[in-house]
């Protein structure tokens, strides 16, 4: 039986630019979009938050006119209760009406300001995948952005069972996932985190810890400690300069150094440096790689198939909220003390 579908929704909106107090609002009768060619509505269960959503809130423009009041969050859970009319039987995966699906907008989606925090979402049906029936759907919304980056980096990354693997922000969303994965490919993880989410990352496979607080600055903790054994791969999930431009004494001259956020400079500073700045000049003699994801239905998918095989079997709860809470849940992710997701729960 089709789901009835109501004219209007609860969804958080961007009214303008800046911090979470300031820019979010609560539409109580936002209209519920269609789905159209070959996209899905999903009322979505559960949606999680990201990094990505601050700095939207703070830099996408709401002025434009395809961006006025626009709806935050990327990642989601939820039942598919309509199906456009134009996917093609050629999609990678067959969906009906009841399916329980997991994902991120894509790209377009997010420039539209078409986000997750709304008890409604319309996304492209390939870019979804079936919810892994080993984890509630609570959970299974923390896999999109954070999954899809950890699966971007490993793609990258080519870990071999053997290399040693430094992943600095191992406490956060992408760094849970990657400790676990990282070790289920047989790599040996050292982690960079604080004291006390030593355990966590222990837990989730890591061999050695060290706390970026009681050993700053870290570069020069790696430099002293890790000259003489260094690593083949360093994944910074925080967006560290200075541990890259200092890597020659600790990643190995065939090794490479992935960035998945630009860090305090942002803006084109990192990749200049990294990618393009000579090294008779002072660059680093090291291969530098910046990523940027773009989500998409395959990356999901691999991202399930880890939890499915049992390379993936903890997505790392920070906490979860109601939907009335989402200023808060944004201000816990900006004060960086999240230790793996935050959930909202929509319905």
């Amino acid at each position: 039986m089709a789901a009835t579908i109501p004219p209007t929704m609860r969804s958080w909106v961007v009214t303008k630019n800046g911090a979470p107090s300031a820019a979010l609002a609560l539409d109580a009768s936002a209209p519920v979009p269609a789905a159209q060619g070959s996209t899905v509505l999903v009322k979505v269960s559960h949606a999680s938050l990201n990094p990505a959503d601050l700095q939207h809130m703070l830099r996408i423009p709401t002025i434009l006119p395809f961006r006025r009041r626009p709806t935050p969050g990327l990642d989601f859970c939820g039942t598919v209760v309509a199906l456009g009319p134009s996917i093609p039987a050629s999609s990678p995966v067959k969906l009906e009406v009841g399916d329980v699906v997991c994902g991120a907008v894509p790209a377009s989606k997010v420039a539209l300001g078409t986000g997750t925090l709304a008890e409604y979402v319309s996304v492209p049906a390939d870019s979804v995948a079936l919810k892994p029936e080993s984890l509630p759907a609570s959970v299974c919304a923390g896999l999109g952005i954070a999954g899809q980056t950890a699966a971007l980096v490993m793609a990258e990354a080519k870990i071999e069972p053997g290399h040693r693997v430094l992943v600095n922000g191992a406490s956060g969303g992408v760094g849970t996932m990657l400790c676990q994965i990282v070790t289920a490919r047989g790599g040996i993880v050292t982690a960079v985190c604080s004291d006390s989410n030593a355990k966590l990352v222990k837990r989730l496979g890591a061999s050695e810890v060290i706390d970026y607080m009681a050993n700053s600055p870290v570069f020069e903790h790696l430099e002293a400690e890790y000259s003489q054994k260094p690593f083949d791969i360093i994944i910074d999930c925080v967006g560290n300069q200075f541990l890259y431009d200092m890597c020659a004494a600790y990643l190995k001259p065939t090794g490479t150094f992935i960035n998945i956020v630009g860090g305090d400079t942002e803006g084109v500073v990192p990749w200049v440096k990294g990618t393009i700045w000579p090294k008779f000049l002072g660059g680093t003699p090291r291969r530098y790689r910046i990523l940027a994801l773009l989500p998409n239905g395959n990356l999901q998918r691999e991202v399930v198939q880890w939890v499915d095989d049992g390379h993936l079997p903890e997505v790392v709860i920070d906490s979860e909220v109601s939907v009335d809470e989402v200023v808060e849940a944004y201000e816990k992710l900006a004060s960086k003390r999240a230790k793996g997701k935050i959930i909202v729960r929509i319905d």
